[in-house]
């Protein structure tokens, strides 16, 4: 890239002087790739890093093994190794991948794995970029467009079955408008996807941990007075499929 010219504000004494703006690769980057887009989250950091002068190790997620196999196999036949790695493997391998001493390294994933790749990289004094998980709420005011505002959140919720950091976890609603919100989702999400089992239109969720993750928050919910609407459809559409 260009150098950029910097205007100076310098004590008289320092008359005359010139600044600017040298950009220069970092050199090696590491990016450790969520499953939830085992593909965009992969290509999108590779492809910054490569426009920036940089070489890449990617450490793939072990959820998305048929994707994983994939890029290792593609990538040799477009790259040298030393410009462009791939590696798979579970929990042992991503800490052996954070702990590298990487020029940058990039993060996508949970809150709590996060902390670990920060203190991997701290030994190292590798600059570290996280995207980490949140809470998503939604906040439907007292004059707010219901049937508009429901079909917006239930397609935000429903998107790759709300395995998306940008999915709404809950919705605060004025009490009187409860049930109305209640019936705007179900009606909503019933319009989308009429059927969630079998439904190539409709993903599933990655992997039987989280299926059952989310079913226990269910009885949960349920256990402590909730009414779940369409739980019982939503819990078969958990059932872990092939997945890339």
């Amino acid at each position: 890239m260009r150098r950029e010219k910097r205007k100076l504000e310098f004590p008289l004494g320092l008359l005359g002087a010139r600044g600017w703006i040298e950009y220069q690769p970092k050199g090696v980057v590491g990016v450790i790739a969520p499953w939830n887009f085992p593909v965009n989250l992969v290509m999108g950091p590779i492809a910054g890093a490569f426009a920036a002068g940089n070489r890449v190790m990617v450490k793939t997620s072990e959820f998305t093994p048929a994707t994983a196999a994939l890029f290792e196999e593609v990538a040799p036949r477009y790259f040298a190794t030393d410009e462009l790695a791939f590696v798979s493997g579970g929990a042992d391998v991503g800490q052996a991948f954070a702990a590298l001493p990487f020029d940058h390294l990039l993060f996508t994933g949970a809150t709590g794995i996060g902390r670990h790749i920060l203190h991997a990289a701290a030994d190292n004094l590798t600059p570290v970029t996280l995207e980490l998980g949140g809470k998503s709420p939604a906040i439907i005011g007292k004059g707010a467009d219901l049937p508009r505002a429901t079909e917006r959140i239930a397609m935000g919720k429903m998107l790759n079955a709300g395995q998306i950091c940008l999915a709404p976890d809950y919705v605060l609603v004025p009490e009187a408008q409860e049930q109305a919100v209640v019936d705007g989702l179900t009606r909503a999400a019933g319009a989308m996807y009429p059927t969630l089992l079998d439904n190539p239109d409709y993903t599933a969720i990655i992997n039987d941990r989280h299926h059952q993750r989310l079913t226990d928050w269910i009885e949960d919910a349920r256990a402590k007075g909730a009414r779940p609407t369409g739980a019982r459809c939503r819990c078969i559409s958990f059932g872990t499929l092939p997945t890339t």
